[in-house]
């Protein structure tokens, strides 16, 4: 099953749906994970963390979310 984290777009809104930890977490239960590059920007969290963390980044919202079967999202 794949899950999708794409950026938060509100304006002022610096949280992302999920941090590396559970990224982490995730990918150990065997679910791919795919964070749109710079979703955690705003809440201190690199793309690198994400990738060290289990997941593929995608460049754009569009990557993310065209084959995912569940999304994470704040707003």
């Amino acid at each position: 099953m794949k899950i999708a984290i794409p950026k938060e777009r509100r304006p002022g809104e610096t949280r992302v749906a999920a941090s590396p930890d559970l990224v982490k977490k995730l990918a150990g239960q065997g679910f791919e994970v795919v964070v749109e590059k710079g979703a955690g920007t705003g809440a201190a969290f690199t793309d690198a963390a994400f990738r060290e963390a289990g997941a593929t980044i995608a460049k754009d919202a569009e990557s993310a979310l065209k084959t995912a079967d569940v999304v994470f999202k704040i707003q």
